[in-house]
């Protein structure tokens, strides 16, 4: 995968502030959710996060020795432009990962 531009990640960061922050914040975890900053789901093959953007996701899960019950509403209404900026933003601040995220590597999950 190609590097991220920097018009990606400011794309993303501003969709994510639009859509995101007001449960994820900062990315740091809260009481239902787990942190995004060192996310094991943020590295290396985008499509776990991806498909959690897009369909959500339910019940419990465990999440770096905590075990959650919050509920990730889908986000399917979001553009494929918008969800693969927004999974690139957060892979390069959350996970220091400044791989691109694509239309077409959404696309292909929807």
């Amino acid at each position: 995968m190609p590097a991220a531009s920097e018009s990606q990640i400011a794309a993303g960061a501003e969709a994510f502030a639009m859509n995101c922050a007001q449960c994820h914040y900062d990315g740091s975890a809260t009481e239902t959710m787990p942190a995004l900053k060192g996310s094991a789901t943020l590295s290396g093959n985008p499509e776990k996060a991806i498909r959690i953007i897009l369909y959500g996701q339910r019940g419990v899960s465990e999440v770096g020795g905590r075990t959650l019950g919050g509920i990730m509403p889908a986000q399917a209404y979001l553009s494929d432009a918008k969800i693969a900026a927004i999974v690139t933003y957060i892979r390069a601040e959350f996970a220091d990962d400044d791989t691109s995220v694509t239309e077409a590597d959404v696309k292909a999950l929807r």
